[in-house]
């Protein structure tokens, strides 16, 4: 079964984006009429296409066979045999056999620690008692990097282009050009 692993955050500021972006395009078509909408759009969507690729097509996910760490332009996949070590810090890094660190710019990561107010000691007894969310999604990818080593076929990484970000990028980039040429 396969299990991703991303900020709540970025689903909620990809979404923020998106609606901003619509409500610009919206107004642009409303306003200014199709042509001036379709020269526009372009720069908006290249602005919702770079919050997309920072914020929300960073991911790590999990499955029987490897684990797959997606950063914004690259993806890698480390089969679980090949996986020496996974840990946090500022973010979650996984150590391969071949002496790699592949660090993910997406999934879990430490949270601040939360304030304490006055007289709110009984909180901070139940803060102290309930797991993070990033230490226990570790947990999570760790059992399962744990219990699938040993049926995982033994696979080399591999390293791809992020398709999911780039293809848009290059209808953008084709788009942008196009205005630029018929819009001056």
């Amino acid at each position: 079964m396969r299990k991703t692993y991303r900020p709540a955050s970025a689903t909620i500021a990809v979404a923020g984006a998106g609606l901003l972006g619509a409500f610009l395009l919206g107004d642009a078509f409303v306003r200014g009429g199709v042509v001036q909408g379709l020269l526009l759009a372009p720069w908006v969507l290249l602005a919702v296409w770079i919050i997309y690729t920072l914020l929300y097509a960073p991911f790590i996910a999990t499955d029987e066979n490897a684990i797959v760490i997606a950063n914004p332009l690259r993806v890698t996949r480390v089969p679980w045999p090949s996986v020496t070590d996974i840990r946090l810090r500022w973010q979650v890094t996984v150590d391969t056999a071949d002496g790699r660190s592949i660090a993910a710019f997406g999934g879990p990561s430490p949270s601040r620690p939360s304030r304490v107010g006055r007289g709110a000691w009984s909180s901070v007894r139940q803060e102290a008692e309930r797991m993070p969310a990033a230490v226990r999604e570790l947990e999570e990818i760790r059992s399962a990097w744990e219990e699938h080593v040993p049926e995982a076929p033994d696979e080399a990484v591999s390293v791809t282009w992020n398709r999911a970000v780039l293809f848009p990028l290059a209808v953008i980039v084709l788009w942008a050009a196009l205005a630029l040429a018929f819009g001056g």
